[in-house]
């Protein structure tokens, strides 16, 4: 079984729950790309264009870290910063609202669950500081930096 840096055994729906929180991250990474456009496409159709390429995989992106949050709640795991998060204001319940209208299909393109989260004050912050103590979280109980390590040296003895 595989261990921590602390040597304590590390789950598989630890290492599950890491595999959604990847999948969020490389939606996140992929917010700030640019949107490719038709060279004859006027620059502020293009700024328009990214603009809401932003805003549909931000959208993509918290509905997808609300199953990290939602695998954390369901394994009963526990860390302090994260809990304290989870229980500050009412962001967990409005960020799975906003997920469903995410998720599901939904008439109106302007779902009253979309604005609830994002209208909240202080809602960016909350995910942000979230998003970053589950990033801690996962390096501390999960083998990340030695798993890595040791596919770089694979990758050194097959040279």
């Amino acid at each position: 079984m595989q261990t921590n840096d602390n040597g304590e055994a590390i789950s598989l729906p630890i290492a599950s729950l890491y595999k959604h929180w990847i999948t969020a991250d490389a939606v996140k990474a992929r917010m700030l790309l640019e949107t490719h456009a038709a060279e004859d496409m006027p620059p502020q159709l293009v700024a328009e264009a990214q603009k809401w390429s932003q805003v549909q995989t931000m959208a993509v992106f918290y509905g997808l870290f609300y199953v990290v949050i939602e695998g954390y709640r369901e394994l009963g795991l526990k860390d302090e910063s994260i809990d304290a998060l989870l229980e500050a204001h009412d962001y967990e319940s409005r960020l799975r609202r906003f997920r469903n209208a995410v998720f599901h299909y939904q008439e109106d393109p302007f779902d009253r669950r979309l604005i609830e989260f994002l209208d909240a004050k202080d809602s960016e912050h909350w995910g942000k500081a979230l998003y970053e103590a589950f990033e801690k979280f996962f390096a501390k109980v999960l083998p990340i930096r030695q798993t890595v390590e040791r596919l770089r040296n694979l990758e050194a003895d097959k040279a």
